[in-house]
């Protein structure tokens, strides 16, 4: 009888120390996600943990139960381990999205570890004790565990059946990157997305109002004539986006030494736009690249490139084609990187030379370094017919910034040696200065006269998020609106040699870099949202996502505001151009009427 109470409390104890393991675990992971404990995650996080913990006592089978408890507590602790290391660089957890683009995992094994604390180790030591222990239990639990099952599942049901039955909240309403997260926690954000990305996965039909709504919009576009307008025209146009590339380290020196003394050169030679905001959201570079070709804001879930690569999207190499423009497109890392092989035919480009075109002679971090990818695009670039359209994607200047020590060839402030920020722009010197000798070339091949160099960045390389470091290296306190308005911006460059150098301080999006663009070249095309940064008008910025994981618009003061309707309804209009293939079923129309 003895034995038995001591077996059975030895069960107790146990099925108590499993349970606060795993809801340690998912309140460890609620924190690293920068998110509040609030009541109703308190009850999900309670009730989900102790589903688990009896759920495994449905089986009966003491070997069977052991291995299949190891196997889902252990990829439980791997599945939220991701969420935080994802979380920790994109400011955003991973959504259902994400595994569309698994294949952008190739290369990313030194961003992913950079990632990495001590302390989430954690997640190994307290599980991995407890899921062995099931595998050897001497005493199997042999309690019926149907009741608490049930009734831990009900505590967890508590704050999400208040809200719909109660508040009549339409909980499935994503307002924002993180709205999941932040009212439901971890666990409740990954089975509300779950269940948004089945309901909203798909083609979306437009209706006439709809169709109208997004002709009216593109057709009242006026463009306002200004002293560039047209200049370009006709010239070769060489857009680079620079990884990673913010607007701060321009102008900056370390250790006497600028930071990037090509990239300032151009600045001071052409139009410099210092205030420029990145838009992308879950495509990252790739939607920086959608931004910029199209004209379009992208998805506000999910990669544009990995959901629609296939669409008939508008943009530059299909506007220059029609003054018989060819388009090329670089990048150094695999063709499939964010289903590029697929997406760029689609944005009109005639041909796209990936890593697995050219000789991996000079391989850093992720992939092709960017001297080298620059020096073998030139070789194929040098012999075409002007004019073209060039489009380069770099790679070397990712995190985490790691440069082979004979690549580095600016020197370190004295005392910050193994600073963050020293890392950021020891890799965006060795950037700056690749670019630097690509143009060379273009110069002394007498190339560059008939040439337009533009060069942006396509998103931050330093985020809210390591402020701190930024703090740490010049010694001062950073507020987040200070933060905002010179750590945030990312630059545009347009250079041409007979341009006269200005800089223009107007607060300006991603979006205003194709209308800017189509001003220059004269593209009379009306199919974009944003405006040109010549227009002299004051400009503004709406941020997708950001650095907060958060909708919010920089106005032309560099302040921070909500979003108006206006605006929302620019933002939508964007998502259903892309989720319709409008542009597709406009051209179907067309081709109908023009057949009767």
């Amino acid at each position: 009888m003895k034995n038995n109470c001591n077996q059975r409390l030895k069960e107790r104890l146990f099925e108590l120390l499993s349970f606060l393991i795993v809801a340690i675990l998912f309140i460890y992971t609620n924190d690293r996600m920068g998110n509040d404990l609030s009541i109703g995650i308190i009850t999900i996080i309670i009730g989900v943990a102790g589903f688990i913990v009896y759920l495994k006592e449905w089986i009966s089978n003491r070997i069977i139960k052991g291995i299949i408890f190891s196997v889902f507590l252990l990829s439980i602790m791997v599945f939220f381990l991701g969420d935080i290391w994802f979380y920790r660089y994109y400011s955003t957890p991973i959504t259902s999205y994400m595994w569309m683009q698994k294949s952008n995992l190739n290369g990313l094994g030194e961003s992913i570890f950079s990632m990495m604390e001590i302390k989430d180790a954690i997640f190994l030591l307290a599980g991995i004790p407890i899921a062995e222990s099931f595998v050897k239990k001497k005493y199997p639990l042999k309690h019926m565990a149907l009741v608490p099952a049930v009734i831990f599942l009900m505590i967890a049901g508590l704050k999400p059946v208040k809200n719909i039955f109660i508040d009549k909240v339409d909980i499935t309403r994503r307002y924002e990157a993180n709205t999941f997260l932040r009212n439901w926690g971890p666990i409740g954000h990954h089975a509300l997305d779950a269940y948004a990305y089945f309901n909203d996965s798909g083609r979306d039909e437009m209706s006439s109002e709809e169709k109208k709504a997004v002709s009216d919009y593109f057709n009242k576009k006026k463009r306002k004539e200004n002293a560039h307008s047209g200049s370009l025209e006709g010239k070769n146009l060489i857009i680079i986006q620079v990884e990673s590339l913010q607007a701060f380290p321009l102008f900056q020196t370390s250790a006497g030494q600028e930071v990037t003394p090509f990239m300032n050169e151009l600045a001071k030679g052409g139009l410099y736009f210092p205030h420029v905001y990145p838009q992308t959201v879950f495509g990252n570079s790739s939607d920086g690249e959608l931004i910029v070709n199209t004209g379009l804001f992208p998805l506000k879930q999910g990669a544009t490139f990995f959901r629609f690569p296939y669409n008939d999207f508008p943009g530059l190499a299909k506007e220059l084609k029609k003054s018989d423009y060819q388009s090329f497109a670089f990048h150094g890392d695999e063709e499939d990187f964010w289903n590029r092989q697929h997406a760029y035919p689609s944005l009109g480009f005639d041909d796209y030379l990936s890593i697995e075109d050219m000789k991996q002679d000079e391989m850093i971090s992720m992939g092709l370094g960017d001297r080298s990818f620059f020096n073998q695009s030139y070789d194929f670039l040098k012999d075409k017919q002007n004019p073209y359209y060039a489009f380069f994607v770099t790679l070397t200047s990712h995190v985490p910034f790691s440069l082979p020590k004979e690549q580095i060839t600016i020197k370190p402030e004295v005392g910050k040696e193994n600073s963050y920020l020293t890392k950021y722009f020891e890799a965006i010197h060795y950037t700056d200065s690749a670019i630097g000798d690509f143009v060379k070339k273009l110069k002394d091949d007498g190339k560059l006269k008939d040439s337009v160099i533009v060069i942006y960045g396509d998103h931050d390389g330093l985020f809210l998020k390591d402020k701190h470091e930024v703090e740490a290296y010049y010694g001062s306190k950073i507020s987040d609106e200070e933060w905002i308005e010179k750590y945030m911006p990312i630059p545009v460059i347009i250079y041409q040699e007979d341009m006269e150098g200005r800089t223009i301080d107007k607060v300006a999006g991603q979006i205003d870099i194709l209308p800017t663009l189509y001003d220059l070249f004269n593209i009379k095309s009306s199919s974009y949202f944003g405006e040109s940064m010549l227009d002299g008008e004051e400009g503004d910025a709406l941020i997708l996502k950001g650095d907060y994981g958060s909708q919010m618009k920089i106005n032309g003061e560099g302040k921070v505001e909500g979003f108006s309707p206006k605006d929302q309804k620019e933002i939508d209009l964007s998502d259903q151009v892309i989720r319709s293939d409008y542009f597709k079923k406009i051209e179907k129309e067309v081709k109908k009427e023009d057949d009767r």
